[in-house]
């Protein structure tokens, strides 16, 4: 995991992604963790004044599901 996100951080993305999947606006996301993924540039603003997963936020969710699954 990026030592700068935490697990609130990821736990936000996979909401977004659930949203941008389903056509649908995400719950708000609060200021400081849109602001983190935005800099690093896991979402995008979506036009209507949502946020949308990037595909690097995709890989992102997946680098980290992946390495959630080692641990187990």
């Amino acid at each position: 995991m990026n030592p700068q996100l935490t697990p609130e951080d990821f736990d936000w993305l996979r909401r977004i992604r659930a949203a941008t999947d389903a056509h649908r606006e995400p719950p708000p996301v609060p200021g400081e963790i849109a602001s983190r993924l935005c800099e690093f540039g896991f979402v995008t603003p979506d036009g209507a004044g949502g946020l949308a997963i990037a595909q690097r936020g995709r890989e992102a969710l997946l680098e980290q599901d992946m390495r959630d699954a080692e641990d187990r």
